[in-house]
């Protein structure tokens, strides 16, 4: 991704795909600070946008024009806009790289080749560290979009053990910017901040940490090596621990991972925490979950529920439920994790795949009607059964249609009910709930289109409803709106096969409505 060119495209998507008054409704949401949760991974920035609901945006970097919106809107959206606006602002704002490419790096002495760098990204490390230490903003997509910059800088260099000087540069620039925060004294004050820059550091460091641990080759042996000399020299907190977790859990073979575990026992001797919750990942990945469990539960009184995140996290991706389910259990056996935190996603994703029905209604779906989202929603029902989701829908529902009054949970009712296409329940909340056509929202909007198609007879008392109340305000606005309700009512009456009713219903419009000449003047529109 080259800046100056990722700069144009967007400029140029900008021009070609979005008429003005979309892209003025886009400005204004960026303007007004409505863009939120940026994430750029994998030439992909996802964001969300909240005007009066939330919509998530996801920008292809590569091809924006392959962009889309999860709004109901069918072209390019306002929403879409104000991302694009908000990436250019981080393209404005992102630091000028002054990574040395073209040095003749050789692999022969990696001790040497990282010397080699240390001294070639001195001044990259130097811009990094004062853009870290300052104080005021520093947000997490501007640090993204610096580290995808850096690693781009990186690639550029023809050498063939590209993936090496990766893992190189990426240990230098750690260490370059921790010694310089703390001989400056700056770590423990801005210590978030640089931990958050080294983790998002090592994820978009992470396939080529993998392909290369996956090659076990010399230089893998020497890194590793490397890395067991830093775990000896580190103090608690220093980013070299998750550089060191990072690199060992890429390794899948259990004898491997086992003999690095117990090695790292015997340099540990039970004494630093760090070190035993690696062992005990190690063992975990190695599918020795008693070892594992063992050494944890030594150490149970130390332990936050934070140390287990990554513990769980290794089951998740084992799909290994059950035992997620003893572990809960055993270090959570009274409270349970809070929703809405990492384990208790985690804890309510475990009880999707082996809770009881009444745990998931009770819990899992409690906890999801606190903050009712499509998305999720979604995701949990992929792992249900059809009469299982029977059961889910009676329960929220209803409990849906309680608080019809906020945007969110209104948007994801209507969202599920087109989903599972309940035309019936839908229209017949519409006939209670919407009183007034101005406050039809998008969802409501693709709900009606998708009635329209498979059961338009479905729609003729909502129809009717909105043309009695339109004629009611007495204004040429509302009679044009009218109007435009009574025509689709033609269309559904012809569908149906009954345009004698239809024929009577616009004459019956036009005796009780007589002396509304502008209304009548519409009506005349009608048969043209």
């Amino acid at each position: 991704m080259n800046k100056e060119q990722l700069e144009m495209d967007v400029d140029n998507f900008l021009q070609q795909f979005f008429q003005s008054r979309i892209v003025e409704r886009g400005q204004q949401y960026f303007y007004n600070g409505n863009v939120s949760k940026m994430d750029i991974n994998n030439d992909k920035l996802r964001a969300s946008v909240t005007g009066a609901n939330t919509y998530n945006v996801e920008l292809n970097l590569e091809n924006l024009a392959l962009s889309h919106c999860d709004c109901p809107y069918e072209s390019k959206c306002k929403h879409m806009v104000a991302v694009l606006y908000e990436l250019k602002k981080l393209l404005n704002n992102a630091s000028t790289l002054s990574v040395i490419v073209n040095s003749d790096y050789s692999f022969e002495n990696p001790a040497k080749t990282m010397a080699q760098l240390g001294h070639d990204l001195i001044p990259f490390v130097e811009s990094i560290y004062q853009l870290l230490s300052k104080s005021g903003h520093f947000s997490n997509e501007h640090s993204n979009l610096i580290i995808k910059q850096f690693f781009e800088e990186i690639k550029k260099n023809v050498n063939p053990e590209n993936t090496k000087l990766q893992v190189l540069a990426l240990t230098v620039l750690i260490d370059g910017l921790y010694k310089k925060a703390n001989q400056y004294e700056t770590y423990r004050f801005r210590q978030n901040r640089f931990l958050a820059f080294f983790n998002e550091l090592l994820q978009q460091a992470y396939p080529t940490i993998k392909e290369e641990v996956l090659k076990g080759s010399a230089f893998y042996e020497w890194y590793t090596g490397l890395l067991f000399e830093l775990l000896e020299k580190q103090e608690n907190g220093s980013p070299y621990e998750k550089l060191i977790a990072t690199w060992l859990l890429c390794e899948e073979r259990e004898t491997t991972l086992i003999k690095y575990a117990e090695l790292l026992l015997v340099k540990n001797n039970n004494s630093n925490l760090f070190i035993t919750k690696l062992a005990s990942l190690l063992f975990l990945q190695a599918n020795d979950g008693v070892r594992s469990l063992s050494l944890l539960k030594e150490l149970k009184t130390r332990l936050h529920p934070s140390d287990l995140i990554d513990h769980f996290f290794i089951m998740e991706q084992k799909n290994d439920y059950v035992m997620m389910k003893h572990w809960f259990d055993l270090f959570f056996p009274y409270e349970k994790p809070k929703q809405g935190t990492i384990l208790g996603n985690l804890y309510e994703d475990m009880l999707v795949e082996t809770g009881t029905s009444e745990e998931k209604l009770t819990i899992v779906w409690k906890n999801w009607l606190e903050q009712p989202s499509f998305i999720s929603y979604k995701s949990r029902m992929k792992k249900m059964g059809d009469i299982e989701k029977k059961t889910v829908l009676r329960y929220i529902l209803p409990n849906l249609k309680e608080n019809l009054f906020r945007p969110q949970t209104e948007a994801t009712y209507y969202q599920i009910i087109s989903e599972e296409e309940l035309f019936q329940e839908g229209i017949a909340s519409l006939l209670i709930q919407k009183r007034e056509v101005n406050s039809l929202t998008p969802e409501i909007e693709k709900l009606l289109k998708m009635v329209m198609k498979q059961q338009p007879a479905l729609l003729l008392p909502f129809y009717h409803q909105l043309v009695e109340r339109l004629v009611q305000k007495k204004s040429r606005v509302h009679y044009e709106e009218a109007a435009y309700y009574i025509k689709q009512l033609k269309i559904i009456y012809e569908k149906i096969d009954k345009t004698a009713i239809f024929a009577t219903y616009l004459h019956g419009l036009r005796q009780r409505f007589k002396t509304f000449r502008a209304f009548i003047q519409e009506l005349k529109t009608i048969d043209k």
